[in-house]
């Protein structure tokens, strides 16, 4: 085993070993995660594109919740089950039945308090390495029948506060190796139609689309989820291994491992040849040799292994991180000095402890209270305020000169019914031109107000008709009609082609059958 004062060494052998162990591993243990993880990953997939792209309504959003925390709760289970094999195969042994319902419960529970405090411990930064190791753990304590729920929380509590260095040497590797499966996996799918079309010359919509579906959110949200479930069973025998290293220092259990995997016979003849063929004194000296590696270090009596002096590295990040926690604890307590100063200030003069309150105030509260009304009031001015100045905005904004003619002109400049009283006074001018392209600006207005497209002044007509159909699946008729119009407008308004009033008629006609279909 590798000398523990060494945590990069130390974090490189977890890593090698997790290699190892799910090469040997069966495909019933690779099985178990993915039985776990690709129905949740699917689950999550299907409720950001329904989010995303066809806004469901409340009631649908909260069925898809309570669908994906069962499925959160079923995918834990079955990380724990594949974890507590992965332990079994370390130790040598068969791996002991688990009662179910215990480990329902308990990952549930870890599960779901995982959601919070696995953020938290983001910002706070100092305890995200226990804290990643601690649910890790508890993935594979929570398949053992023998523990109970607040056994599994100490015991994985215990082993992950045991040798932190080596925890925050493991968290960067296995985090770059995450995004570094991420990103191929990204690379892989953006390719992927091309490569179909070229070696078999099928065409499909990805293929048309070249890179520009690579926009799409469900594109990145199916990356991030392919991208786990390549990587999350590597993670999890990383600290499977890193748990067994942990468990052995008190157990003996990586011993017993090794002793499980040698025949009785086998042992007794090679002792047997070996003191025939040796000399006493010879192996005695070879025992002693052997037992100078530094792969026996660790097992030394803490007053010889303490003679080993660290490198000046170690050394110096050791220093820095006492530095550090020192200047935490100064702060702190810092800032508990200054509340317990401004709650003496602000207490009441002469009141002792269960007494019956001052007859008057000290004049520190009465700067306080001044304090807070004079900043509720400037908020309230400042409300008062914006409430006068935003409809004078909006009235600039509307009254802002639009001209047709320019090709400048965005949708969301005015609304839907300016455009339309523009498109009835050209109209009116006998200018059929102009009012085709004020109906056409009408109808992009209302589709951006309701989010079928999103407005951009660099986007082009036939990437306003692609976003109609990805958010307007379900309304062929509607993106159907909204193609007539886009073919009429840049006809009438690209090529020269002559327009009639009936063309005009038909246009009108189609934007209100899109405006009931939608």
């Amino acid at each position: 085993m590798p000398n523990p004062r060494q945590p990069g060494s130390e974090t490189m052998s977890a890593l090698e070993d997790a290699v190892h162990l799910l090469r040997r591993a069966p495909l019933s243990t690779l099985l178990c995660h993915w039985i776990g993880s690709a129905p949740f990953t699917l689950a999550v997939m299907l409720f950001w594109n329904d989010v995303t792209q066809y806004r469901p309504s409340n009631a649908a959003c909260v069925a898809d919740s309570l669908a994906l925390a069962a499925l959160l709760a079923w995918m834990n289970c079955w990380r724990s089950a594949f974890a507590g094999k992965l332990r079994a195969q370390l130790g040598g042994a068969p791996a002991a039945g688990a009662n179910l319902w215990r480990m329902a419960g308990s990952q549930s529970l870890l599960g779901a308090s995982k959601l919070v405090v696995l953020p938290l411990s983001v910002l706070i930064v100092f305890p995200l390495a226990s804290t990643v190791a601690f649910y890790r753990y508890a993935a594979v304590l929570s398949n053992r029948a023998d523990l109970s729920f607040r056994q599994v929380i100490a015991r994985a509590s215990k082993l992950a506060g045991i040798d932190k260095r080596q925890s925050w040497a493991a968290l960067p590797a296995v985090a770059f190796l995450q995004v570094l499966v991420t990103l191929n996996v990204a690379m892989a799918l953006a390719i992927l139609p091309q490569l179909v079309r070229m070696l078999t010359g099928y065409e499909s919509a990805f293929s048309r689309a070249g890179i520009s579906f690579m926009n799409n959110p469900l594109f990145v949200m199916a990356a991030l989820s392919v991208g786990w479930m390549a990587i999350d069973p590597f993670i999890q025998a990383v600290y499977c291994v890193m748990y067994f290293r942990r468990e052995s220092l008190e157990t003996g259990e990586d011993l017993r491992a090794g002793l499980r995997g040698l025949r009785l016979a086998a042992l007794l003849s090679m002792f047997a040849c070996c003191a025939a063929a040796v000399e006493p004194e010879p192996l005695r000296q070879s025992l002693n040799q052997t037992m100078q590696g530094h792969e026996y270090d660790w097992r030394l009596p803490p007053e010889t292994a303490a003679q080993n002096k660290p490198s000046w590295l170690l050394d110096m990040v050791e220093r820095m991180f006492h530095g550090l926690m020192w200047f935490t604890n100064q702060v702190t307590r810092a800032i508990g000095n200054l509340f317990r100063w401004i709650f003496d200030k602000f207490s009441m003069p002469g009141a002792d402890p269960g007494a019956a309150p001052a007859h008057a105030l000290s004049i520190g509260i009465y700067v306080l209270i001044a304090v807070i009304l004079i900043l509720a009031g400037l908020l309230a001015a400042r409300i008062l305020r914006a409430r006068r100045t935003r409809p004078r905005a909006a009235t600039v904004a509307v009254t802002a000169p639009v001209r047709l003619e320019d090709e400048s002109v965005t949708p969301d400049q005015l609304p839907e019914d300016q455009w339309i009283a523009m498109a009835e006074n050209c109209l009116r001018e006998q200018n059929y031109r102009l009012a085709l392209r004020a109906f056409y600006l009408a109808n992009l207005a209302w589709l951006g107000r309701r989010e079928w497209i999103a407005i951009n002044p660099g986007k082009t007509n036939r990437e306003y008709e692609g976003d109609l159909r990805r958010r307007a699946r379900a309304f062929a008729d509607a993106r159907s009609l909204f193609s007539e119009n886009l073919a009429a407008f840049e006809r009438a308004w690209y090529g020269l082609h002559a327009v009639a009033p009936v063309d005009v008629e038909l246009f009108r006609d189609r934007n209100a059958q899109i405006k009931a279909m939608l």
